[in-house]
């Protein structure tokens, strides 16, 4: 039986080796514990044993470890501007031995699925090599990443002068970018690199819910009602309008 509290204890005071005033450490913080219960939500939902289901919650306690570091370090949540924060999480947790910290018994494979899942978290996709419980897990975890993205991007309409430092009115009159367009329109998620603006990176938030594996997962986005405020968003430029009802067309066969 896995001990959680003794989990949750652990993982509260790596947080608390950071500078709470630092932007973003606290709501990594909250994004964690969000994720981490969505893990347990689903694991449960898809009829995984009690203990996937306490490994899933695990997991999402985990997976955004290398979060904090980056924030100290960079000031930045950007990956290609500062470093990829899955592969400073494995190199933490596994090449430097602090996963002990957490789950102090050493239990191979359930260690490896933990590497696994949290190195290919934040990638484009899992790779084919990945099998078995392993990408089970590895699935699990970018769905429930994806539900909670949804509420920080719903917020970020909320204060859009401070995410994108423009006004909702100023981000409606940008343009989708054609590659971006284009990728979204073959219902596929839009690659970090061919985005040029502040709406491209909120249509690619939309074009998560193209990866999404688990069908419990797409109940719990209906459910929860955020990535409907996303889609209620409407640009005051006509062209965008346009570009953005033809992928909401396609988000629509989704979901």
């Amino acid at each position: 039986m896995m001990d959680k509290q003794a989990v949750s204890a652990a993982f509260d005071r790596y947080v608390a080796l950071f500078d709470p005033d630092t932007p973003g450490i606290l709501s990594k913080q909250r994004h964690s514990r969000i994720v981490c219960g969505l893990c347990g939500t689903l694991a449960q939902a898809l009829g995984w044993s009690r203990a996937d289901q306490d490994l899933a919650w695990v997991l999402g306690l985990l997976h955004d470890i290398g979060r904090f570091e980056q924030a100290r370090r960079f000031h930045t949540f950007i990956d290609y501007k500062s470093m990829d924060h899955a592969r400073y999480g494995v190199w933490y947790l596994f090449e430097q031995g602090h996963i002990r910290d957490f789950l102090p018994e050493p239990e191979p494979e359930r260690d490896k699925i933990l590497e696994l899942a949290i190195l290919w978290h934040n990638a484009y996709a899992v790779p084919g090599g990945v099998t078995g419980r392993a990408r089970d897990f590895s699935l699990l975890i970018r769905d429930a990443d994806k539900i909670d993205l949804f509420r920080v991007y719903a917020g970020y309409l909320d204060h859009p002068e401070q995410v994108w430092q423009m006004s909702l009115k100023d981000l409606g009159r940008q343009e989708i970018s054609p590659k971006v367009l284009a990728e979204a329109l073959e219902k596929k998620l839009v690659h970090t690199e061919v985005k040029k603006n502040a709406l491209d990176f909120f249509t690619g938030c939309l074009c998560q819910i193209f990866d999404f594996t688990y069908a419990p997962s797409l109940a719990l986005v209906r459910q929860q009602g955020y990535y409907q405020k996303l889609l209620d968003f409407q640009p005051e430029n006509p062209q965008s309008a346009r570009q953005l009802d033809r992928v909401k067309e396609k988000i629509h066969e989704v979901i």
